[in-house]
Order: structure tokens, then C-alpha cells, then sequence
């Protein structure tokens, strides 16, 4: 392998873990139907959402570099162990929310190639997941090996079908100049950006950095890590809704999660374009359904002053529980006849509740002269980080007011 690529190569790995936490079948689901809905009307939010994503990413990333603390543990020490554990308790919470997606995502991944009950395949997935999680010793280098690999194939998986499908530039482009949407939309664009800005996975980059042992000297590594993987997590986005807007919207057909589509571009655009959607939604499913458990309890073991190390035992114990909550849904919903996509839009939709809190945290702590060693961010991070700290509390109160009947 020439020195170069060995170079790149040694300087990803937190990044991409993260976005291959964020992006799972959920995810794929939500941005699959609303392509076919509304066609590429909102590639342009998927695109802030990731500008967003980038900014708390990249000053996680930082904080991860210059502090010999954890983040809830820097919270417990200077605000109180309360603060941590209430911030432990609302990841703990969003990766619940997001594993029930994950879990009936991979459901009709494998149910749309090989058939069979979602709940069956939840379960098999969740127990593949629990013995990758108990068997490694060393966690986080068998994590980042399997989730940049799975990252290759979701980009291969994707994009090759998106060649095929042979968008309009034209109605790309209009896709990304800002416009309004319908009010019936609402919470199909909070799962988007629920999905695409999410707050619990850019504070977890702070925990891989520091697993990958970089410190201040390897900041700028850290800072590119986060830029390459969460630019592969936005261009993932954005290829899978233009597809759909390409051959689904165009001819009117409106599909509810990406089993559906990955069935109704079988006939559009031959049957291997159903077989690598497949792909690239397996790939989106395992890695999405192992890392968002082990976020969730790494970040609930810390708040809880139990350890920070995704490897410890009450990290993987807490993360076990999240699967099985998880895997609990899918059966349940599968038992009661409750449409998969509505728990999956409803699931993200409610995770946006939860975040705000860790949302200035992370913009208060990176500000703090103390903490950081003296740095601050550059005006245009801040800005960016305001905004998006904005927008999340702004959909979380209109996600409240929604679910109450309110709006």
C-alpha cells in the first residue's frame, strides 16, 4: 500500500465511525420516502443539516484533543455530577429511539431480499451485534476497521445506483436553493434532520478521539477525520434522496421505508439495482445497529461516572439494554400491526426533543478557555454552531407542540 494512502488511512477512523452511526436504516427510510413525496424540494436541508453536523463534530473532535477528561466528566467536575448524568440519560434515551428505528430498519432490509418476519430478523441481528460487542477485546479498533469498510460499501452501493438512475442537474440544483414545505411534512423533516444533525453522535466523536489516543498535537488529524467522514455521511444522504426523487417521485410513486424502494427499483432500473440498494441498506443497517448501541452506552456509563471507555463492561452492559429496548419495539410493533415507518419517523422525530441541552454544552464548553487550552473557535464555528443550535431547539419545540396537538 503506497506511503500516501497508508497516511489517509491512519488519520480516519473516528469520523467515520460516528457517520456510520448516524446514517442506519432509519435514516435511509426517512429520506427514502420523503424523496418520493416531495422529490429533492429538500436536498438543500439535508445539506445545512450536515454543515451543522461538520461544526459540532469538528468541536467535539477538538475538545477530545486538548482535555485529558471526558466530556461529562469535564460537566460533572465543573457543574455537577447531576448535569452529567441528565445528559447521560438523554443519549441513553436518543439511541433507544434511533435502535428501534435501526431494528425495524434491518428488518425490512433483509425481509425485501430474503423474506421472513421483521421482528426475526431484529432478533438475529441484535444477537450478531451482542457477540461482535462481547467478543473483541480491544472495541474500538474491531469498530473502526468494520465501520469504514461498511462506509465503502454504503458510498459503492449508492452511488452506482444513482449512475444508473441518471438524475436531471437541473432538478438537482433546484433541490438545493432553500424553499418551504407543507406543514403536513413536519415531522418527516425533523426525522431528517433528527438524522442528519445528530447532536448525542457528534459528542460521541469526543470519546473516539480520545479511544484513538490523539491529543493536541494531532488536533488537525481529528479536525479532517471529522470533515471526511461526516462529508461521506452527507453525500450518502443526499445520493439516496436524489434517487429516489429521480425514479420513484418523478413517476408518482410514493414508497413508506427503503424495503420499498429497494422493491420498486427493480422494475425502474433492473434487478441489480435492487440488489445493491440491499447492500448498501444492510451495510447502513449492521453498522448504524452496533454503534448507536455502544454510543448510547458509552455516554450513560460516563454520565454515571461508571467509566468512559466504550470497551468497559458497564458501557457494553448498557448498550446491551439499549439493543434489547430496541429489538422489544420491533417485536411489538410487528405484534400489534403498527406500521414500521411510523415508528421509525416517529422514533427520530422525538430524539429531537432531547438534544438541545447537549447542543449548548458542547458550544459552551469549546468556548471555555480553560478547558481548551487557551483556543477558541473562529467566529464563522460559532456562528454555524448558533445556528445550528437554533434549529434544534426550534424543531424541538415545534415537535412538542406538534405531538400535544398543539400545531
Amino acid at each position: 500500500m503506497p506511503t500516501v494512502v497508508r497516511r489517509i488511512l491512519s488519520s480516519l477512523g473516528p469520523g467515520l465511525i460516528v457517520a456510520a452511526v448516524v446514517l442506519g436504516p432509519g435514516s435511509i427510510s426517512a429520506i427514502s420516502a420523503n424523496g418520493s413525496v416531495m422529490g429533492t424540494r429538500l436536498l438543500w436541508l439535508v445539506l445545512v443539516s450536515g454543515a451543522f453536523m461538520m461544526t459540532y463534530t469538528m468541536l467535539a473532535a477538538k475538545f477530545g484533543a486538548f482535555s485529558d477528561m471526558s466530556f461529562l466528566g469535564v460537566l460533572a467536575r465543573r457543574y455537577g455530577r447531576w448535569l452529567s448524568v441528565l445528559i447521560g440519560v438523554c443519549a441513553f434515551i436518543v439511541c433507544a429511539g434511533f435502535q428501534s428505528g435501526n431494528n425495524i430498519g434491518v428488518g425490512m432490509a433483509m425481509n425485501a431480499v430474503l423474506g421472513g418476519p421483521i421482528w426475526l430478523w431484529a432478533c438475529v441481528f441484535t444477537v450478531l451485534a451482542l457477540v461482535f460487542m462481547f467478543v473483541f477485546r480491544s472495541l474500538y479498533q474491531a469498530l473502526e476497521k468494520l465501520m469504514m469498510a461498511l462506509v465503502v460499501l454504503m458510498i459503492l452501493a449508492f452511488v452506482s445506483n444513482l449512475a444508473v438512475a441518471g438524475p436531471d442537474p437541473l432538478q438537482v440544483g433546484r433541490g438545493l436553493i432553500p424553499g418551504l414545505f407543507p406543514g403536513k411534512y413536519l415531522t418527516q423533516v425533523a426525522a431528517i434532520v433528527a438524522t442528519s444533525f445528530s447532536v448525542i453522535g457528534a459528542l460521541f466523536q469526543s470519546y473516539l478521539v480520545q479511544e484513538k489516543e490523539w491529543g493536541p498535537a494531532q488536533v488537525g488529524r481529528g479536525l479532517r477525520d471529522s470533515a471526511v467522514g461526516i462529508t461521506a455521511l452527507t453525500l450518502i444522504s443526499m445520493v439516496v434522496l436524489v434517487t429516489s426523487a429521480t425514479v420513484l417521485a418523478t413517476r408518482g410513486i410514493e414508497v413508506k421505508n427503503a424495503g420499498d424502494m429497494a422493491v420498486q427499483l427493480e422494475p425502474l432500473l433492473g434487478r441489480s439495482a435492487k440488489w445493491l440498494f440491499c447492500l448498501g441498506l444492510w451495510g447502513a443497517s449492521f453498522s448504524s445497529f452496533l454503534g448507536n448501541a455502544i454510543c448510547g452506552g458509552t455516554l450513560l456509563s460516563d454520565g454515571l461516572g461508571l467509566g468512559h471507555r466504550i470497551g468497559s463492561l458497564p458501557a457494553k452492559i448498557i448498550a446491551a439494554v439499549i439493543m434489547l429496548i430496541g429489538t422489544t419495539v420491533a417485536v411489538l410493533s410487528s405484534r400489534f400491526s403498527v406500521s414500521p415507518v411510523t415508528v421509525i419517523i416517529v422514533a427520530q422525530a422525538v430524539t429531537v426533543i432531547t438534544v438541545p441541552l447537549a447542543c449548548f454544552m458542547i458550544f459552551w464548553v469549546s468556548n471555555n478557555k480553560e478547558v481548551m487550552a487557551g483556543t477558541r473557535p473562529r467566529w464563522w464555528v460559532n456562528v454555524l454552531a448558533v445556528l445550528g443550535l437554533i434549529a434544534v431547539c426550534v424543531l424541538a419545540l415545534i415537535t412538542v407542540l406538534r405531538l400535544s396537538g398543539s400545531l
